[in-house]
């Protein structure tokens, strides 16, 4: 039986001076899902912070592969963003990725946090790297984050890598995850394995106005 862990995530630049063009386009874009019956959630989220400043990610999860098979009318859908999204943004890239159920806390609110960070780590080996994230699960379990989910890059970008988007209600909730590498570092020592090459922090902010949910 398929399994419905598959995410799609994309990536756009809006062209200086469309920023409101393009938001405007992209939710005339959505509404063109919605007109079509597409059963498919799309969550969208602009970068606050990182090295994608003001990019925005449009994100849809729990898919089969299968799924991208049959996608809503894909001929109406490519033409209805050439009208309304691609004339005022820069298409960066795509990423598919796996959930990783088992290393992840999430419940129906999870992809609608107020924040987002999304973290990158790059490993040497994705089995003692999965090793840390179950560690780290652990911890931010007993601090009570409700959203810690997992994914494993498997195309689109670094195969060695995997994203981690930790869920916030506000700036404040911060606290509880400053200290990511140095929880990170104590987890290899603990584990006795050096597997993290590169980690990376970002935080998204979520725009339900940009987002199709059922």
């Amino acid at each position: 039986m398929a399994q419905n862990n598959v995410a799609l995530f994309s990536f756009w630049k809006p062209k200086p001076g469309d920023e409101k063009n393009f938001e405007n386009g992209y939710k005339q874009h959505l509404k063109w899902h919605k007109d079509n019956a597409d059963k498919w959630n799309w969550y969208g989220w602009y970068f606050a912070f990182g090295s994608r400043d003001d990019q925005f990610l449009d994100a849809t999860f729990n898919h089969s592969w299968g799924d991208f098979d049959k996608s809503v009318k894909p001929a109406e859908d490519g033409a209805d963003n050439s009208i309304h999204t691609y004339p005022f943004a820069d298409y960066q890239m795509g990423y598919r990725m796996i959930n990783l159920p088992d290393l992840s806390i999430s419940d129906s609110n999870s992809l609608k946090s107020k924040l987002l960070r999304l973290v990158t780590i790059t490993v040497t080996n994705i089995d003692s790297g999965k090793a840390v994230l179950e560690k780290l699960k652990a911890i931010y379990k007993a601090k009570g984050m409700k959203t810690f989910m997992a994914f494993k890059m498997v195309d689109g970008g670094n195969l060695n890598q995997f994203i981690i988007l930790i869920g916030l209600s506000g700036t404040e909730e911060f606290s509880k995850v400053e200290n990511l590498q140095e929880e990170l570092t104590s987890i290899e020592a603990l584990l006795k394995i050096k597997t993290i090459t590169m980690l990376t922090s970002e935080t998204l902010v979520f725009r339900a106005d940009m987002s199709l949910i059922h």
